[in-house]
């Protein structure tokens, strides 16, 4: 990565330029927009970039030099697509990172190596029905039997995870000692496993994707399916929220970018009253505050990735690059919608899908009263 964090290195452009014509020849937005509305899967832009190696960025035992810097680069490019893609993206990646970090050599060329060869993708079943940001208290059970583990339970908001081919990362509780975050552990757990039942939930949006329940009825998995070891469960997903939170965020980004884009080449054709609606300032303040805002974001995630590649803490960096990105894809698919009226509700284009996935931006890996109030705890503010 560049010494100054807000201006990028030369890696960092040839892949955010590589990546733009990518998208561009493999995902346009009328695709994007079919997709979206048929909820299909685009298995061969995921194999397209397997065949590229940009899974290679987090695939390695050692860190990639400038890794975060690369894949905001990266989600950045491919989140002016849809956001929803960056989702997949980023389950990939994570689920790479997981392997490298805990995985076994052998769970490595199992689970990781089908999907850096374009094959295989990764999901993450934590939430649960009565379980959301609590993540430790989750109800799903894993028991030591005879040839393995037993688990049991119901997972809820499952991205991805009725996708063929997907390997779910399985949050369970492998015991009572008292301390929830202790009994945490992490399964690695085929969709289409004996006794895995998956059910795809009717959303607003993320349809590319899905989203999944999961039924667990005495799934019997070996000990080879456990990453990491019993009680290592809350350390995995702490750790992964971290850079996930940078790379959906910087994913956000490219979606606003997209919309405004949108927005300001549908204000300088649509014409009422004799002038282009962009001669108003009722329609051309809102759009440059929302670019202001977005510029402001982007440097919080710029700042992030670069604690990140440097080995410093960046727990509250990330989660304020989240807040603000998930807030302003929000805000500026709904002003959107608003200024280009009945065109901006029709499905001709991706606005919609942009105004759907928008809603949901604010809530995952962590709704905003929850960012709040870890980041008022870092200011040292203390609850009774």
């Amino acid at each position: 990565m560049s010494a100054n964090p807000f201006i990028e290195s030369e890696d960092q452009e040839q892949l955010r330029a590589t990546a733009r014509a990518v998208i561009a020849r493999h995902a346009p937005q009328r695709d994007v927009r079919i997709w979206d509305e048929e909820g299909s899967y685009p298995e061969h832009l995921y194999r397209e970039i397997a065949k590229l190696g940009w899974y290679d960025i987090v695939a390695d035992d050692e860190p990639l030099d400038g890794m975060a810097g690369l894949l905001i680069a990266l989600c950045e490019e491919v989140g002016r697509a849809s956001s929803d893609l960056v989702a997949l993206l980023n389950l990939n990646i994570s689920g790479i990172r997981d392997l490298i970090r805990w995985g076994t050599v052998e769970q490595q060329e199992k689970y990781a190596e089908p999907v850096l060869r374009g094959d295989g993708r990764f999901s993450i079943a934590v939430s649960e029905p009565d379980v959301g940001s609590d993540a430790a208290s989750v109800a799903t059970t894993a028991e030591r039997v005879e040839g393995g583990w037993l688990l049991n339970g119901q997972k809820t908001y499952c991205e991805g995870a009725g996708i063929p081919g997907t390997v779910m990362e399985l949050f369970a509780k492998t015991g009572d000692s008292g301390r929830k975050r202790d009994d945490l552990a992490v399964f690695l757990v085929p969709s289409d496993h004996p006794g895995v039942e998956i059910r795809r939930m009717p959303a607003l949006g993320r349809n590319i994707s899905g989203i999944y329940e999961v039924f667990l009825h005495d799934v019997l998995v070996p000990d080879e399916a456990l990453l990491g070891e019993p009680g290592q469960g809350w350390q995995i997903l702490k750790e992964r929220l971290v850079l996930e939170r940078i790379m959906i965020s910087s994913g956000f980004l490219g979606s606003v970018g997209q919309v405004l884009d949108m927005t300001v080449e549908y204000a300088n054709e649509r014409e009422q009253f004799g002038k282009t609606i962009s001669s108003y300032q009722g329609v051309t303040l809102p759009l440059a505050e929302m670019f202001v805002r977005k510029d402001a974001a982007r440097c919080a995630v710029q700042r992030s990735a670069a604690f990140f590649d440097a080995g410093l803490p960046c727990e509250t960096e990330s989660t304020m690059a989240k807040f603000l990105c998930g807030q302003i894809y929000a805000e500026a698919s709904a002003l959107a919608v608003q200024l280009q009226g009945a065109y901006g509700y029709v499905r001709d284009h991706t606005l919609p899908m942009h105004h759907s996935d928008g809603i949901i931006a604010r809530v995952v890996a962590g709704p905003p009263s929850v960012q709040l109030n870890f980041i008022a705890r870092s200011m040292g503010l203390r609850g009774n």
